[in-house]
């Protein structure tokens, strides 16, 4: 009983080994030919010799054993990287930059036709890195370094942000939202930079006063003419009111104004040359 025992266990580890490595087989056959796509990704499916020849959606998917595929980002994917320019007035600088692109799902096949198998991170690199650099450089040459320096980073930005988009929409990537940040220069470059900002700042500031100069003196201005026109309004009115008041007693007025007077004072009579005589009685 127990020889017979011994003589089944080889047997039985020799089935469970087959059994495991029947296992692995499968697994390795199901891997090589079922392909995952990620969400927010599609896949070109290719072959070494045939080229692509299908795009899979997120999910998992059945492939030939020799194909291969390239994923894609179809969701906003941020990227950030460093151009080196030159400004209008010379000054080389370098400056870091930020945008966002993913790519037009419709357009896939054209990608992968014309950029071949590289990866996704291999075209940010390459193709997308020179499309980046070129809208940079033609936007940063139009600007001075003190403009970029200053107020109109954001404006380059945009600017960079169109041109860049406009020259890779055709052949399918979508590019969004370039922003380029603050300069990198070197320790001559930055001298220039702060007594040019400096001197830019004295002007700003010389300009607010004499605004505030002007200012001033107009209110002055306008607080004299109101004052003069005040005054030669109540000048008319008060020369207006003695021409009405003349026009108003007239020889009949006076003449009553005496009868008036007559009747409540009584008559006044002159004896000789000094002494007059009031009779009051009327």
């Amino acid at each position: 009983m127990t020889q017979s025992s011994s003589m089944q266990n080889p047997k039985s580890i020799k089935i469970l080994v087959g059994i495991f490595i029947i296992v692995i087989a499968i697994i390795a056959v199901a891997f090589a030919f079922v392909e995952k796509v990620p969400e927010g990704k599609v896949a070109v499916v290719y072959s070494p010799n045939g080229g692509a020849t299908d795009v899979l959606n997120p999910g998992w998917h059945l492939i030939g054993l020799f194909d291969k595929t390239q994923v894609y980002p179809t969701r906003i994917a941020i990227i950030t990287t460093k151009v080196s320019v030159t400004t209008n007035d010379g000054k080389k600088i370098t400056m870091p930059a930020r945008y966002e692109m993913k790519v037009d799902k419709s357009k896939v096949l054209s990608i992968f036709k014309e950029l071949g198998s590289q990866d996704i991170e291999q075209i940010q690199e390459g193709y997308l890195y020179q499309k980046l650099f070129k809208s940079s450089r033609s936007t940063v040459s139009q600007y001075s370094v003190l403009d970029i320096f200053g107020t109109k980073t954001t404006e380059a930005s945009g600017k960079v942000t169109e041109a860049m988009a406009e020259s890779c929409e055709e052949l399918g990537f979508i590019i969004t939202d370039v922003t380029l940040g603050n300069p990198e220069v070197d320790k001559a470059t930055q001298a220039a930079i702060d007594e040019r900002v400096k001197a830019a700042q004295q002007l700003e500031k010389l300009n607010l006063e004499k605004q505030i100069a002007t200012a001033e003196a107009e209110k002055l201005k306008i607080e004299a003419e109101g004052k003069a026109t005040a005054e030669i309004a109540e000048a008319k009115g008060t020369a207006e009111a003695n021409r009405i008041l003349q026009e108003s007693i007239t020889e009949p007025l006076l003449r009553k104004m005496e009868m008036e007077a007559r009747l409540k004072h009584g008559w006044v009579t002159i004896q000789g040359s000094t002494t007059p005589i009031v009779n009051t009685q009327p």
